[in-house]
Order: structure tokens, then C-alpha cells, then sequence
């Protein structure tokens, strides 16, 4: 399943995709890998979210580390060259657009939820990740117009869920 999700992210990133300016988008793909990897590191002992592989995904897709390497490195930049690289002018359009994402990502979610390839942890559950989706976005329009702002705003977040979630500090690594 995680194969062909990720063949979809290349294919649709190779047509629609904004490739004239992917070094306007480089940074921002750079932001969103960080900041998945981050998440990755301070929970690695208290995951409020695990993959697994699903159907053949096994050979390749093994276990949670790889498949968040999967969407690290192939989806989180071709959503970066989607999302940003077609942005709307006129903010009907742009709250449409966001919606679109927003439901398309947390669509996703769920469905990889129920076909059992995605876990949820100490008191996370899907309706928390089609919020943090809100936030998600947000921070990539963000930091695509002023970088600075969304790592202030990123570290305040990050803080916020620790705290919500009560991620205990003994837990890191």
C-alpha cells in the first residue's frame, strides 16, 4: 500500500508539480522533513502515532522507521511542490484549496488507519491529526512567506503538545 501511495505522490508530483521553482520550495520541504524527523526523535520511546506495513508493503516497508523515511523523503516533498507550487490568488480560492488539502491528507489518514497501517497512541486518535493537518498547512504557506514566523510558531506548537500529551522528558533518548 505504502509503494503505490508513494508512486501516486511521484507521479502527481512529476505532472503538476511547480519544478520551474523548486528552489523556492526547497526550504520549506526542508522545514517539513525537520520537523517530521523531530517529531520522530523526541517520541521515539512515547509514539502518539505508529505505521506499520500493510499487504506487500513488507519487503520494502518493513516498519515504522522506513515508512516515515517513505513520506519523508518522497510524499513531504511532493506535497510541498503541490500544495505551494499551485497556491491560488484570491483567498475564496485559497480557503477552498486548504480545505481540499486538508481533507484530502486526513481522507488518507483515515483510510491507512483502517486498513490497519497506522496506529494511534496515548491519547491520540484521527480527529487530533485532521487538526494538526489545520496547523500543518497553515505552517507551510507560512513558512513559504516568512520562515521565521513558522519556526516560532513550530516551537510553540511542539511545546503545546508535549505538554497536552504529556510527553515525558525520562522518555527521550
Amino acid at each position: 500500500m505504502r509503494f503505490i501511495i508513494n508512486l501516486v505522490f511521484i507521479i502527481a508530483a512529476w505532472k503538476w508539480g511547480d519544478w520551474r521553482h523548486w528552489k523556492a520550495y526547497y526550504p520549506t520541504i526542508l522545514f517539513l522533513i525537520t520537523g517530521d524527523l523531530l517529531y520522530n526523535f523526541l517520541t521515539y520511546n512515547f509514539t502518539l502515532w505508529q505505521f506499520r506495513p500493510v499487504a506487500f508493503d513488507q519487503p520494502i516497508y518493513s516498519n515504522h522507521t522506513l515508512i516515515t523515511l517513505g513520506i519523508d523523503f518522497i510524499n513531504f516533498p511532493a506535497t510541498v511542490l503541490l500544495f505551494l507550487g499551485n497556491y491560488p490568488k484570491t483567498r475564496v480560492k485559497q480557503a477552498f484549496y486548504f480545505l481540499a488539502w486538508v481533507s484530502f491528507s486526513s481522507a488518507m489518514e483515515y483510510f491507512i488507519h483502517r486498513a490497519s497501517g497506522l496506529t494511534y497512541a496515548h491519547g491520540w486518535n484521527f480527529w487530533y491529526s485532521a487538526t494538526f493537518n489545520v496547523i500543518l498547512f497553515s505552517l507551510l504557506r507560512i513558512h513559504h512567506l516568512r520562515p521565521l514566523l513558522a519556526c516560532g510558531i513550530s516551537a510553540v506548537v511542539v511545546v503545546f503538545y508535549s505538554w497536552f500529551f504529556h510527553l515525558p522528558v525520562s522518555s527521550m533518548k
